[in-house]
């Protein structure tokens, strides 16, 4: 199995993800809106999956624009998920 490294973004409002994914897209940032894992609690079942070399980027972003998310690094390794809170 492949390993594979990513950020989440994270909210408690479908819409705000759904609205946030249109944005990032226009700043140039490639992103898709997937399920959330189980490992994160939120009140929207949804979240953006970014590439991990956008972090800097996106991290810019969270604090230039003030968006309301939390930011995550999902490690998988074969079947084995580590979640992190950054």
């Amino acid at each position: 199995m492949k390993d594979e490294i990513f950020l989440l973004l994270v909210s408690n409002s479908t819409h705000y993800i759904m609205k946030l994914e249109k944005e990032l897209q226009n700043f140039g940032i490639c992103c898709r809106i997937i399920p959330l894992p189980s490992e994160i609690s939120a009140g929207c079942g949804l979240s953006i999956k970014i590439n991990l070399q956008d972090r800097s980027e996106v991290e810019n972003l969270i604090k230039r624009e003030n968006l309301q998310v939390e930011l995550y690094l999902v490690e998988k390794h074969g079947f084995k998920k580590e979640v992190h809170k950054i």
